[in-house]
């Protein structure tokens, strides 16, 4: 509905000689009483496909169940923070427990890292079952994935 130029309260289309809230003599002018069509018609063809795909679900779990101690799952699921902190953790993990392991004299041969590797392969492992089960999972999009 049109406003009345001088008070500002809407009017019909009928009020079009006098506004009868605040007396002003032909309170439409200047403003155009016709209508337009807002509605588009548009080729579906022509739109650009810039829509964001869904990751894949399977894809996800695989990475997370192989390269998930370094946090490939989360990259490409674009959780850009999550992947470096996966990632830190590992490394942190690896370094720190395979040094204590080497320099205590538990274990003097490289199986001192590998032990902390294997404990998180698994981790990720059991993590990736919990996620097959899970349906709530997002990308970071925020759009589920499929």
């Amino acid at each position: 509905m049109p406003n009345c130029k001088k008070c500002h309260a809407r009017l019909s289309r009928l009020d079009k000689d006098i506004c009868p809230f605040c007396g002003a003599i032909k309170p439409l002018e200047g403003q155009d009483d016709s209508t337009e069509d807002i509605t588009k018609a548009f080729d579906p063809l022509e739109i650009e496909d810039n829509k964001i795909k869904p990751k894949s679900k399977t894809i996800t779990i695989i990475l997370m169940m192989t390269l998930g101690i370094f946090g490939v799952h989360a990259f490409y699921l674009k959780r850009w923070k999550l992947g470096l902190i996966i990632l830190g953790i590992t490394i942190a993990l690896i370094a720190g427990l395979g040094s204590i392991l080497f320099f205590s004299g538990a274990l003097h041969n490289v199986f001192a890292f590998l032990i902390p590797y294997f404990v998180l392969e698994a981790a990720m492992i059991v993590g990736g079952i919990i996620a097959l089960k899970r349906n709530d999972i997002k990308d970071g999009d925020g759009e589920f994935i499929r």
